[in-house]
C-alpha cells in the first residue's frame, strides 16, 4: 500500500535531511539537480544527478544536495515490495539505478497520477498504486545482475507463491506451514526446501512476515483496536501479538502506529519552519 508521496523542489544543499529510520519502504528519484543519501556515521557521498535509489524499512539515512541550489524530486513510500525485489535488496542493503529522460518523465507521471489517490483515496486507488510500484519496481532492478538471469527455482516457485497466497487468504484460521503444503498439493517437507530454495529463508519467518504485513497495513489504514488486529492477523490475543511485534519490528505496535502518523501526516502552515529545515518547500507541485 501507499503510505506516502512527495514530489516538487526541495533545497535539500542549505538544509539537508539528517539520518533517520523510516518505517516503509522508499523510492526517491532526483529529476533536476543533485542529490545524495546521507548515512550515519559514513563519509558523505557527493550529490548525482537523474538517479533513483530503493531503501528498505530500517534503513537509517538522510538526504543532501547542493549549496544555494534546489533539486527537484519524487519521493514514493510504499508498505511492501514485490517478494524478488525484497530479496535482492536484502543482499544489497539498498539499490540505486541511473534514471534516463523518459525514466524521469514516467516518474514525474506516476507522482502526479498518485497524488489525488494519496490525499482522496477511491475504489481504484489500490489500483494505480500497485501499478505505480510495478513500475518503479522494474525500473530500480534493472541494474542488477540476477534480474536478467534465467530463473532456477521452476516449479519450486509456483509452489512457494500459492502457499504464500494461501496463507494470507487463511491468517485468522491460525495456519500452519504443514496445511499450506496439503492446500497446495505438496508434502510439508517439499515445501520447506522450496521455501529456502526460492526465497532464502525459512517457512516460519515467511509466516511470520505475512502476519506482520497485514497488521501493519490494518494499523495504518484504520483504527482498529490491537484485539481485532490481532486476530485478524493470526495471533492468539494482543499480548502475543504485541510481544511479537516488538521483537519483529524493534517497537510496540502503538509507537509504530504513532510513527506513521508523525512521519507522513499532512503539512500544517505552522508545519513550514520544519519543513524548510528538510529541504522542503511548502508549496508543491
Amino acid at each position: 500500500m501507499l503510505r506516502y508521496l512527495g514530489l516538487g523542489e526541495r533545497q535539500l544543499g542549505d538544509f539537508p535531511m539528517p539520518p533517520h529510520t523510516r518505517v516503509n519502504w522508499e523510492f526517491l528519484g532526483v529529476l533536476r539537480g543533485k542529490l545524495a543519501p546521507v548515512f550515519d556515521g559514513a563519509k558523505d557521498l557527493s550529490p548525482v544527478a537523474d538517479t533513483l535509489w530503493l531503501f528498505p524499512p530500517g534503513f537509517v539515512h538522510g538526504w543532501m544536495g547542493e549549496a544555494r541550489r534546489t533539486c527537484e524530486i519524487v519521493v514514493i513510500h510504499f508498505s511492501a515490495v514485490p517478494g524478488a525485489l525484497e530479496q535482492v535488496v536484502s543482499e544489497y542493503g539498498h539499490l540505486s539505478t541511473q534514471l534516463s529522460a523518459s525514466d524521469k518523465r514516467l516518474l514525474l507521471r506516476l507522482g502526479r497520477t498518485l497524488k489525488p489517490h494519496y490525499w482522496h483515496p477511491v475504489l481504484v486507488s489500490e489500483i494505480h498504486c500497485e501499478r505505480a510500484l510495478m513500475d518503479l519496481s522494474l525500473i530500480v532492478m534493472r541494474g542488477v545482475k540476477e534480474s536478467r538471469e534465467p530463473h532456477q527455482a521452476g516449479v519450486s516457485l509456483s509452489k512457494v507463491l500459492d502457499a504464500e497466497n494461501w496463507l494470507k487468504r487463511h491468517l485468522e484460521g491460525h495456519p500452519s506451514i504443514e496445511e499450506a503444503a496439503k492446500a497446495v498439493g505438496t508434502s510439508p517437507s517439499q515445501l520447506r526446501r522450496s521455501f529456502r530454495k526460492v526465497r532464502k529463508i525459512k517457512p516460519k519467518q515467511i509466516l511470520n512476515k505475512i502476519r506482520f504485513d497485514k497488521a501493519m497495513h490494518l494499523m495504518a489504514e484504520s483504527d482498529a483496536k490491537l484485539e481485532r488486529i490481532a486476530a485478524e492477523s493470526g495471533f492468539s490475543n494482543a499480548t502475543n501479538f504485541c510481544r511479537a511485534f516488538k521483537a519483529f519490528v524493534g517497537k510496540s505496535p502503538t509507537a509504530w502506529r504513532r510513527e506513521i502518523y508523525i512521519q507522513y501526516k499532512k503539512p500544517r502552515d505552522t508545519d513550514k519552519t520544519e519543513y524548510w529545515q528538510h529541504g522542503r518547500r511548502y508549496r508543491e507541485l
